[in-house]
């Protein structure tokens, strides 16, 4: 059985008082009939009560009527008291719900425009709600009675809903793709729901604070709304962040509080009504339907919108979100794949040339990157524009005006008057690691356009990614000079003219043509290497070897060999003795030393224009002769290696004549261990390419060697590798 009774309130300062005394007498009343448990909720009634009518007749100004009904459930038995408070000012704002904490300061001494109404609402009431009508406005709240908890939301009759309308277009929440097509439908749904000549709908932005961006229209051509707008308000209207909002005619300048409000209005929009779109008490959007003829709406419509966007508001941010969380794995890909590409290069030009390509055109319009010279000296700015007819403009532009300082005005730099190059917002980055600076980035993008927060961020970090990249190419720079001037101090700086023999070498270091990107010292020093030297006057020492490893320690026992043969050989020892003494130089190195494969000859030039060598392969593969017939042989029988037998190793010469038109090539196991997947070359793999090479002088050998062991490699060299080629003067 449903009881109610009403009694209005006039604005005076004691209404809360005669209201909460009202409700005190009814409330008693009926329980005096029965024992329903209406103690039980009388002390959050009269405090509700208190706020709201405090609400309508202090702050709305006009009287107040309190309505109170006992409310029965599905058996007949009271299961609730709902009170209304009604005033007569429809159009005031009501204050949004929100923690006192959040409140405007001067709230507690009155000062503040609202007290703790809607918030202790929001926290006591079992449900409540907001009511318009044409010259009132009614809140609401539920407290419900013991015996009607269980099942509490089938127990009280609903409150009745706004008309259903039409269906909204069908979505996945999941398919973020669809995303801005799917509000476009909503948009036009709205539009004709409504049937109006506009529609809008806007997120807010979680970077900016306030602003929304332009997600859909619907009766509107595009380009015509701005993309970011502040939040519209207006003074006497019902707040945004809480409630919707009619603007009965845009003309008027004082509703004129955002852009989007005046760019409507040069559309020639009149009249105007938005709601928020709230998830959680918080505003994430707002839709608007906007018609050519003013006072086109009321409160009803206001509310009637306010249902529509509460049916879309939660679907349309988890999209939201799921975008936003879209982006964010977007962005950690491409700072993975960024760095992974930066990793690959230990050029330091190439590394910044690469990353001018990362950040344009995905996150700016241009960019100009300054680095320095090793002396300090300012280098030429690396510069890199989306528009490439725009390149050599803004290299002129940029490198005129020097570098720009950290938060300089896009409007002061760079000096140039090409609208095209001036920048919508300039953002200038520091190329810096280990705690020094290697330069900056200027980063630009297209006028009028600033930079999204998320695009900054994700250029900071990138940023620093370069940094680092940029920073291990220049060590790696500086590691490799090092690596090569010490690798050039092992290698004879020439090869001198033999009178009677055409002698032409080659040299290639590992890693150098980048084959292998991680290159450390050890690697970059190999232990290969090569020799030849006068002895004496028709005498000429000529040596091809292998230190065991590579790095510092190998370079050391390559001097040692290198510079030992030279003064052993121009003592006038044998070409055995020569090689004991070396065996026991390096031994007494002890565990500095290296074992050692060694090819050494001693060549005379003869009088019928043959060469005679006295030749030792210690360890190393005895180099291969050619015939002038095209036969292909080897030259010498194979000896111990240096460096691991302690005392006299025995080492024996071996004679070798190469006559007018004959060729020996020495070569060390980079050309004879190249492989192609489980094949490897082989000495029987170089003597057939040596075998076509007898019409080719010492030089032509040389590159017809290292050509076939690229191509059977299928690639570039990745170990170390010498060759050394003799020829005897062809007969005249």
């Amino acid at each position: 059985m449903s009881q109610s009774r009403a009694a209005q309130f006039a604005a005076a300062p004691d209404a809360a008082n005669r209201a909460r005394r009202f409700v005190r007498e009814t409330l008693t009343e009926w329980g005096e009939s029965a024992d329903y448990g209406l103690e039980t909720v009388l002390d959050d009634a009269l405090l509700l009560t208190s706020e709201l009518v405090t609400n309508a007749v202090v702050h709305a100004g006009t009287s107040a009527s309190v309505h109170c009904e006992l409310r029965p459930g599905a058996d007949g038995a009271p299961a609730g008291i709902r009170v209304e408070v009604a005033d007569r000012h429809p159009s005031k704002p009501l204050p949004a719900p929100g923690a006192p904490e959040t409140r405007p300061a001067g709230a507690e001494t009155g000062e503040a425009e609202h007290g703790y109404g809607l918030y202790l609402t929001t926290y006591l009431a079992d449900s409540w709600g907001v009511q318009y009508s044409r010259g009132a406005k009614q809140v609401w709240f539920e407290l419900r009675l013991p015996g009607g908890l269980a099942g509490a939301a089938d127990v009280l009759p609903p409150v009745p809903a706004p008309e259903a309308a039409d269906d909204l277009p069908q979505w996945d929440p999941h398919s973020i793709e669809e995303l801005d097509e799917h509000l476009r439908g909503v948009a036009e749904h709205i539009r004709n729901l409504f049937e109006m000549d506009s529609a809008v709908i806007l997120l807010a932005q979680e970077d900016a604070p306030g602003t929304l961006r332009l997600r859909a229209t619907a009766g509107l051509r595009a380009g015509s709304l701005p993309p970011v707008t502040q939040s519209p308000s207006a003074a006497s209207r019902i707040d945004l962040s809480a409630f919707p909002a009619v603007y009965p005619d845009l003309i008027d300048p004082g509703d004129h509080s955002s852009a989007l409000l005046a760019a409507l209005a040069d559309l020639g929009l009149r009249s105007l009504a938005t709601a928020p779109l709230t998830v959680g008490g918080r505003t994430t959007g707002l839709i608007a339907v906007a018609d050519h003829a003013p006072g086109r709406f009321g409160e009803p419509d206001a509310l009637r919108l306010a249902a529509e966007a509460e049916r879309i508001a939660l679907t349309v941010e988890t999209a939201r979100l799921a975008e936003a969380g879209q982006s964010r794995r977007a962005a950690l890909s491409f700072l993975a794949e960024a760095g992974e590409l930066l990793a690959g290069s230990l050029d330091p030009e190439r590394t910044l040339a690469l990353a001018a390509q990362l950040l344009v055109p995905s996150l700016a319009r241009w960019c100009a990157i300054y680095r320095r010279e090793e002396t300090g000296r300012p280098k030429p700015p690396l510069v890199w524009h989306a528009d490439e007819e725009l390149h050599d403009a803004l290299a002129g532009a940029v490198g005129a005006s020097g570098e720009p300082a950290p938060g300089i005005d896009g409007a002061l730099w760079p000096a140039t008057e090409a609208g095209d190059l001036r920048p919508g917002e300039l953002l200038v980055l520091p190329l810096e690691a280990r705690g020094r600076p290697l330069g900056k980035i200027a980063l630009a993008t297209a006028p009028a356009v600033g930079f999204a927060r998320d695009a900054a961020d994700l250029a900071w970090d990138l940023a620093r990614r370069i940094s680092v990249t940029y920073d291990a190419a220049l060590s790696y720079a500086e590691l490799r000079r090092t690596a090569n001037l010490l690798q050039s101090s092992l290698l004879p700086p020439e090869i001198p003219r033999v009178a009677g023999a055409d002698i032409a070498v080659f040299y290639h270091p590992a890693g150098q043509d980048g084959a292998i990107a991680d290159r450390s010292y050890e690697t970059l020093v190999g232990g290969d290497f090569y020799d030849v030297f006068e002895i004496r006057q028709g005498c000429w020492g000529l040596a091809i070897g292998d230190v065991c490893g590579t790095g510092p320690q190998a370079a050391a026992v390559t001097g040692l060999a290198r510079h030992a043969l030279r003064l052993l050989a121009r003592e006038g020892l044998r070409p055995s003795t020569v090689l004991h003494r070396l065996n026991q130089a390096i031994l007494d190195e002890g565990e500095r030393g290296r074992f050692l494969t060694l090819a050494y000859a001693e060549a005379e030039p003869q009088p019928d224009g043959s060469l005679s060598l006295a030749l030792i392969c210690a360890g190393h593969p005895p180099p291969l002769i050619l015939r002038a017939d095209g036969l292909v042989e080897t030259s010498a029988s194979s000896q111990p290696l240096l460096g691991v037998i302690d005392g006299d190793p025995g080492f024996h010469i071996d004679t070798v004549v190469l006559r007018p038109g004959d060729a020996l090539l020495g070569y060390t196991d980079g050309a004879s261990e190249r492989r192609h997947g489980g094949h490897m070359l082989g000495d029987e793999g170089l003597a057939r390419m040596f075998a076509d090479c007898k019409a080719l002088s010492a030089a032509g050998i040389t590159a017809r060697i290292q050509r076939g062991v690229e191509q059977f490699g299928g690639g570039p060299l990745s170990d170390d590798m010498a060759l050394l080629a003799l020829k005897a003067a062809p007969a005249r």
